[in-house]
């Protein structure tokens, strides 16, 4: 650390008669000594840039120029890091929310001797966690093919990990119980996947989703209502590239349906395709059955058997 006496020569030299060049290459020069420290610093001298008397310390001690702002000594706190706080202002919690998809660490075979110890003693650790870790795997593969949102991927994990922590697991398939995670929280949701949409991207058949879902219903006391085809007409909408005038009549034309009960007993999406079928033609869009059909994964068959209620219905009203 630099002197008092240092500093007040260093004002003196401010004081001096020198040229203007001369004064403001001192100047710099000035700031760029070490400044002395607060305990050291003599405030009756004049500021260096103003030649007022006029300090005031800093939260952090650095004595400062209150009406120029030029500090004048160093900080009684040394910032030797980058990022530092003070330890009241110090996060002492997790560094991060718990992620439910995810579960512990995997750690792979080395080269040395005791990497490879380590390896075969994880894999014999615990076989839950190795069945948990397997089940999140899978949902998260389910939920990126069906391009699911990370609020419904999150909800979906949480569920399974319900269900593995009940024990209600057993005797179920891990990919089925999976899928059967990201369809029930879709439908909790109110944007539920087609079963064959979910069967598309899970190893596993239809029949196994619907069964894993039975037991996680029964098990777990969940309770939801069928869905609706209002509730596939945006999602069979967007697939089919319709416009908005065309989704909004679409979903007029179903909450009449609704409205008088003529969707029981009928598919949801092939009713929700259907009536995006009518929509389109009173709009003169040009779309086939076999494209809507496809958006909504069911068969165009189904679709035009379902036209005809719709029409029908449409008639009555």
């Amino acid at each position: 650390m630099a002197s008092s006496n240092q500093y007040s020569t260093r004002v003196t030299r401010k004081k001096s008669t020198f040229s203007n060049h001369q004064a403001d290459s001192q100047k710099t020069a000035a700031r760029t000594e070490k400044l002395p420290s607060a305990e050291t610093f003599d405030t009756s001298e004049g500021c260096i840039e103003c030649g007022e008397s006029a300090f005031a310390k800093s939260a952090v001690g650095e004595w400062y120029c209150r009406k120029c702002g030029t500090i004048h000594s160093d900080s009684e706190i040394e910032f030797t890091e980058p990022g530092w706080r003070p330890r009241n202002e110090r996060r002492t919690g997790a560094a991060g929310p718990v992620s439910q998809v995810t579960v512990g660490t995997k750690i792979g075979y080395s080269n040395n001797h005791a990497g490879g110890r380590w390896a075969r003693h994880n894999n014999r650790l615990r076989h839950d966690k190795e069945t948990l870790r397997h089940g999140l795997k899978e949902i998260r593969a389910v939920a990126a093919g069906l391009e699911a949102t990370s609020t419904t991927t999150k909800q979906a994990a949480h569920l399974y990990r319900r269900a593995a922590d009940n024990g209600h697991l057993i005797g179920q398939s891990i990919e089925a119980m999976a899928a059967a995670c990201v369809h029930a929280v879709a439908r909790k949701n109110n944007i539920p996947f087609p079963l064959d949409q979910v069967v598309e991207v899970s190893p596993v058949t239809s029949s196994d989703i619907r069964s894993a879902y039975g037991k996680l219903a029964h098990e777990l006391k969940i309770s939801l209502a069928p869905p609706t085809p209002i509730d596939f007409i945006e999602r069979v909408g967007t697939e089919a590239d319709l416009s908005q005038p065309v989704r909004r009549r679409a979903r007029e034309i179903a909450v009449k349906l609704v409205d008088n009960q003529a969707h029981v007993g009928q598919s949801p999406t092939g009713v929700a395709a259907a009536m995006l079928y009518g929509a389109a033609q009173e709009y003169n869009v040009e779309i086939t059955q076999e494209e809507l059909a496809k958006a909504a994964w069911v068969s165009p068959v189904t679709l035009s058997r379902q036209w005809q209620t719709v029409r029908e219905c449409l008639n009555d009203i």
